[in-house]
Order: C-alpha cells, then sequence, then structure tokens
C-alpha cells in the first residue's frame, strides 16, 4: 500500500485475517466512523488473495454514494506494482455477465443494484416454473446471484443498509454466494436488536442465523421486562459479539494512548423555563395527547395508530420549540412547482387498492428518518410516502451527480420502484380527493385560499396588515375530551374584520405563514415576502433566547470562534433568522430545500470568511458528510429519537483536522417531553454500549409501547 496503516488499522488487519482463517469465515467490522474501515478491508484485499484463478474477485457492496470513493481509495492507496483490476456493476457498467466479472479484482456494485437483481431472480424463477426448458436471455441473465455466481470474498459497507430482513437488499445479500463474508458499519444495531440478526444471517453464524433460534435466545428476552431473562440474554449476546465483531471508537486507547488525538468535545444541557403563554400552550396539548394515547392503551390500539402517536409527539416536540410550529409552518418538499390541481390529479390517478391502504392508515412514520409525519410525500403510482425533508433528499440529482452517477433515478425505500418528482402529491391533496371529510378547517381555509394555478393571491410587494396569528390561536381550550385523534384549536382566534378593496371588492383572506413558507421556495420574490411576514410578526421563544444568549456570550469570551446550530424544524430556523438579522450577525444556511449550488456556496463561505459566525442546519439535510471543522460551537435546538444521527451532526465539527475543544449546548425545556427523549436515548446507549462492550452505542428503537407511554408521561419509567 502506499499509506501507512496507524496503529488500530494494523490491529484491526490482523483481526479481519483471524476472522477469515477460524470457522466463521467473517465478521462484522465496526469501526465508529472516520477511524478507516475502508482501508483495513483494502489490506485484507491485498494480503489474503485468493489461490483460485477462477474464484478470485472480491464483491463489494455499498451506498451508490460511496462507490467513486471506493475507486478513488483503490487508486490512491495501492502502489502501482500490485494494482488491482476494478469494475462498477451500476449504471452503464451493468453490461458484463458473472464469466467477464469473475476476471476482476474487485467489483463494486450498490444495494439498489443488488435489490433489482434479487426482483429478476424471482421473475426467472415464475418463468422457469411456467416452463422447465426455457433458457435465459442475455437480460434474463443473473450476474450477482446466479447459480454459477461464486465470489471469493463479499464486504458489505454500511451493513445497516441491510438491517431490515423484510427488504429485497436484505434477502438478495444473504443469497450471494461466497467463501467469506464481512459486514462494515458504524452502527450494528441502527433500530432494534433485530437489525442484528440480519447482518448474522448474512454472515450465516451457526445457529443464530435461524431465525426462530434469535428469537428465542436474544430477541424475545432482551426485549422482555424480566430483568433475569434479560441480564443473561445481554451475556449471551455479549460472548456471540465478541467472537464475531470488532469495535474501536475515537476514545478507545492502544497502550493507554488514544487511537486518534484530537481535542475533546463537551456537552452540556442548556435548560431554559417555558413562558407564561408557552407554558400553558404546551400543557394543553400534553394533557389532550395523554388522554388520547390512554384511550389507544386501553384499547390495545397503539400499535395500529403507530403513526398518529408519533404525530402527537411530534407537536409535543414542536411546542417546545415555538408556538407557531403546530400550527404546520413546517413545509413538506413535496412538490414545489406543482399547482394544486395537478396534486389534485395525482391524488386520483391512485390505484383502488391503494387508495384503501391510505385511508386506513392512522397517522404516518417516514420509512427512511423514522420519524412522524403529518403531511407526507406521497408517490404516484405506489402510494408509499416519506416525510417531505426526506423526499427532498432521495429526488436530489445533485446527490447522484456528487457520486459519480449522474444517470441515477430515485427509488420508492418501500418498495423500490423508481420515484418521479413531478409525480407526487401529498395526504392534504389525497384527502380532499377522497376523503373530504377528514380535512381539519385549517387545511380547508388554506387551500381554498389558493387560486386555481397555485400562485399567490397577495402581491408581494404590498405591505401586510398588522392583523396576525398570535398565541391566543394556538392554545387549547379547557374542556378537554376523549375525543376521536387530536387537532390545534383552529377556530378560537378572534375574529378579524373583513377589508374591502376597491369598490365593493372584498379583499382575498391573508395567508397564513405555513403557505407563504411554501411558496417561499420558488424564488427570491416570494422568500423575501415570508420573512417580512415573519418579521412583521415575530413572536420570540424559549429557546429562541436562549440561543441568542449563547451565541452573545460565545462572541464576549473568543470573537474568533464559529457556531452550528442544528434543528429538525426549518421553520426553527426562520423565526431564529430574525434576531440574527436584526443583531446584524453574519451567518449562512444549510437545508434540504436550497439548491445544490447554494448549499455549497453556504458551506464555503462559512469555511473560508471569518466575519461569518454561525450556520444555520437542518438535521436530516447536514447531519452527514460535511466538513465544518472551522466550527467549535454546536448548539442542538431540539432532541432526536435516534441519538446517532445528533452525534453525527456534532461530527461536523468534532473532527479530525479541529484544533479547538468543541463544545455542545442542547437546548432543552424541563419537565416536558424533551427531558423523556433524553431519557430514552440515554438508556438506548446504555443497552447498545453494553452489548459492544464499548462505550460509544449508537442506537436508538422503534419506539415500543411501554417507551411510548414513557414519552407521554402516563407511566413513570420503562
Amino acid at each position: 500500500m502506499n499509506t501507512q496503516l496507524m496503529e488500530h488499522q494494523k490491529l484491526g488487519l490482523t483481526w479481519l485475517k483471524k476472522m477469515e482463517e477460524g470457522s466463521n469465515k467473517g465478521g462484522i467490522l465496526a469501526d465508529d466512523m472516520g477511524l478507516g474501515k475502508t482501508v483495513q478491508a483494502l489490506a485484507l484485499i491485498l494480503d489474503r488473495p485468493s489461490e483460485d484463478p477462477m474464484r478470485k474477485t472480491t464483491l463489494i457492496i455499498a451506498p451508490v454514494a460511496l462507490m467513486r470513493q471506493w475507486e478513488r481509495e483503490i487508486h490512491n492507496k495501492v502502489k502501482e506494482r500490485y494494482a488491482l483490476n476494478v469494475h462498477v456493476y451500476h449504471g452503464n457498467g451493468k453490461k458484463h455477465d458473472f464469466s467477464k466479472l469473475r476476471t476482476y479484482d474487485v467489483v463494486l456494485t450498490t444495494f439498489g443494484t443488488l435489490g433489482q437483481e434479487m426482483k429478476k431472480k424471482r421473475e426467472w424463477g415464475v418463468a422457469l416454473a411456467a416452463n422447465p426448458d426455457r433458457v435465459p436471455t442475455k437480460r434474463e441473465k443473473l450476474a450477482l446471484l446466479g447459480d454459477e455466481c461464486k465470489w471469493y470474498r463479499i464486504i458489505i459497507d454500511e451493513a445497516q443498509c441491510i438491517k431490515n430482513k423484510a427488504t429485497l437488499n436484505a434477502q438478495a445479500a444473504c443469497e450471494l454466494q461466497s467463501l467469506y463474508r464481512f459486514c462494515m458499519t458504524g452502527t450494528p444495531m441502527m433500530n432494534t436488536i433485530d437489525d442484528l440478526y440480519s447482518l448474522i444471517h448474512f454472515l450465516r453464524i451457526r445457529p443464530y442465523n435461524d431465525q426462530q433460534q434469535f428469537n428465542v435466545h436474544f430477541g424475545r428476552p432482551l426485549k422482555s421486562s424480566n430483568r433475569g431473562e434479560n441480564k443473561a440474554a445481554m451475556k449471551k449476546l455479549q460472548v456471540l459479539l465478541k467472537a464475531i465483531l470488532l469495535r474501536r471508537t475515537k476514545d478507545s486507547l492502544i497502550d493507554g494512548r488514544p487511537i486518534i488525538t484530537i481535542p475533546p468535545k463537551h456537552v452540556e444541557k442548556q435548560h431554559v423555563i417555558f413562558s407564561e403563554d408557552e407554558e400553558t400552550l404546551y400543557r394543553g396539548l400534553e394533557t389532550k395527547s395523554q388522554i388520547t394515547f390512554n384511550r389507544y392503551l386501553r384499547q390495545g390500539t397503539v400499535g395500529r395508530n403507530y403513526g398518529n402517536v408519533l404525530v402527537l409527539l411530534l407537536r409535543l416536540r414542536q411546542a417546545c420549540c415555538h408556538p407557531h410550529l403546530i400550527n404546520d409552518l413546517s413545509v413538506d418538499a413535496t412538490a414545489q412547482d406543482l399547482s394544486e390541481d395537478i396534486m389534485m390529479a395525482l391524488a386520483s390517478q391512485l390505484s383502488e387498492d391503494v387508495v384503501a391502504r391510505l385511508k386506513e392508515q392512522e397517522g404516518f412514520e417516514c420509512p427512511i428518518c423514522y420519524d412522524g409525519v403529518e403531511n407526507p410525500t406521497i408517490f404516484i403510482p405506489c402510494g408509499h410516502n416519506t416525510c417531505g425533508e426526506c423526499f427532498a433528499k432521495i429526488t436530489d440529482p445533485s446527490r447522484a451527480i456528487a457520486a459519480g452517477d449522474e444517470s441515477s433515478t430515485p427509488k420508492c425505500p418501500q418498495c423500490r420502484e423508481k420515484v418521479e418528482p413531478k409525480k407526487v402529491t401529498n395526504y392534504k391533496h389525497f384527502k380532499k380527493v377522497h376523503m373530504p371529510g377528514k380535512l381539519s378547517d385549517q387545511e380547508r381555509k388554506e387551500m381554498e385560499n389558493v387560486s386555481d394555478d397555485g400562485s399567490d393571491t397577495d402581491d408581494y410587494d404590498s405591505e401586510d396588515s398588522d392583523e396576525d396569528e398570535t398565541l391566543n390561536g394556538f392554545i387549547v381550550p379547557d374542556e378537554l375530551s376523549d375525543s376521536d385523534g387530536f387537532e390545534p384549536a383552529q377556530d378560537i382566534k378572534p375574529k378579524m374584520k373583513s377589508k374591502r378593496k376597491g369598490k365593493g371588492k372584498e379583499k382575498a383572506p391573508k395567508k397564513t405563514l405555513a403557505q407563504l413558507k411554501k411558496e417561499s421556495l420558488r424564488n427570491r420574490a416570494a422568500k423575501n415576502h415570508y420573512l417580512r411576514r415573519l418579521r412583521r410578526n415575530w413572536q420570540t421563544s424559549a429557546k429562541i433566547e436562549k440561543t441568542m444568549q449563547i451565541l452573545r456570550e460565545i462572541q464576549e469570551n473568543d470573537s474568533t470562534e464559529k457556531t452550528i446550530i442544528f434543528s429538525q424544524f426549518t421553520s426553527l430556523l426562520d423565526l431564529l433568522e430574525v434576531p440574527l438579522s436584526n443583531e446584524k450577525w453574519n451567518y449562512e444556511r444549510y437545508d434540504g430545500s436550497m439548491k445544490a449550488n447554494d448549499r455549497a456556496d453556504a458551506v464555503s463561505d462559512f469555511m473560508e470568511k471569518p466575519e461569518c459566525k454561525v450556520m444555520l442546519i437542518s438535521l436530516k439535510a447536514g447531519n452527514a458528510g460535511l466538513n465544518l471543522n472551522k466550527a467549535s460551537q454546536v448548539i442542538i435546538l431540539d432532541p432526536f429519537w435516534n441519538p446517532f444521527v445528533e452525534d453525527q451532526a456534532i461530527d461536523r465539527a468534532h473532527r479530525i483536522m479541529q484544533q479547538r475543544r468543541v463544545h455542545v449546548h442542547r437546548i432543552l425545556i424541563e419537565n416536558t417531553v424533551e427531558d423523556r427523549i433524553i431519557a430514552l436515548q440515554e438508556k438506548k446507549r446504555e443497552l447498545i454500549s453494553t452489548a459492544l462492550d464499548e462505550n460509544a452505542g449508537r442506537s436508538i428503537s422503534r419506539l415500543g409501547e411501554r417507551e411510548l407511554a414513557f414519552l407521554f408521561g402516563v407511566r413513570s419509567s420503562f
């Protein structure tokens, strides 16, 4: 190799060789992010080549975004005299069959390509059953999963991508044939203990690659409330993982010295207190949510209403940040350029079975980020959905271009069918077409207040009136009942006096902030109009006040420090822009609604301009892949279910080349759902840390019934 392995990488190579030479024929390399798993795997490929020229190829499966990175690493890290013959089996590279692929030292492919091959294999199986004498055509031949496709070694990078055993990708991976198998992932348990089963099933570690055996020994007892069963199963799991898994973190020591030397990070909880109005709002929402959740508990329907429960929790989390957020200020990036008529027409195209399925759903959970979503983006024709921000990510062409694959098309995360960004609708329009009686009063008003071509009925250059939404419009009334679901009060605002424009002509109703925010994504004039309204009627919140206080203190202590501010809610970042602008802070913005060039410029300006002190980042858009090591201060405005997502966000600053100690400020409201989210995070960290025997667990499970009850505060513990 052209590069000198670090000490922990040498030990990693020794472990990888030992695993291949042992009875398991592989294992899980679970080193933390940034410790060089790719380099260690490459060293193994060079150190243990196949002696059989007919079975010499290492197959590497990774996300499409890592294809070019693997190619570069292989090219740059290997001396020319030992150069490996590499082929990328993806896009235009899929013309080869296995007889050609077996001539390469390394074949790179993606999870999506593997899933498509599995689909083709099943179709061929059906065709063969109908005609046993049929000979496959060139298009029907399998290059990865055929009977003759025998690989020397298989390495799955980012192996958490096969954590769901029900997906085509996971099923295809488990059908691959090879002598040796490895998983590489910093998060071997991303959601639940079941995620680990999928990796063990791929590795063929007996007897636990059998699901029944795995559930008997680990699955059921680790989910049990019986402490004795739980403890015994955990010990057994530790023994298993010690035999098949190697994990080191940034805090791990070798010979008493840390693996890498960067200044430490300091994480501090900053508790703040609601204003009186915020407190009234939050407690009303919490009481109403508890009533609804208790009813689900009594009826035994928590599972069936899981998506709806997540939405209830979403509103509580929003109320902790700012009152305006629960009035659906957040915008879905569904189809910013599609008119209302087009979205209605698309909703009408859904088949009867898809319509029936969507009608039965009680709330929605995004299959990518696992968060609750009120108005999901719905794909045509499959009817599957995601939250708006995740939709923006999977349909962003710049991500494919950055990965060196301009021909890549987005796929539905559930059925892997092609997703066309212009052929989507959302749940609000679905309801208007198929369930008009389910529309809330506010949704109905908003949809009626949009012209046929989807344009704003207001003039962007006109001045807004002084009247606007106040906290009065968000307060939950005292008369709480055990009613179906929960909708924030919409009809208790003081009625505005009607205004007339011209001769007897009534002026169109003023648009809500939610509508203006959605329209602000179209162009600069619309964005300015939205920000003017936001500034004119702006209200602060406890979190915004605390954030500004922290920023002032940072600058007073050291005027050269830069700060990154993360939030799950882009609308909270909008609201924070007002005091930042008022106090003349120089700041940048990074979120999924921005064009790729604008995001790149924002990162460049933040890193290169000393006067730029603050970067506002959407947690989902910027938690990974960014290098922002010029920042040494990080503010997390709201906690997320998965602490790994927050850790990735913090690692934008706390990474190699960081010269300063990184300070992390987590702004929380005491005695709310946020405290319970933090407690749940810590519980999950402890569980995973115990299982992996390293103090760096990176996971949170899909929330169980006891955990949901704890989050709503209807039980004291979990």
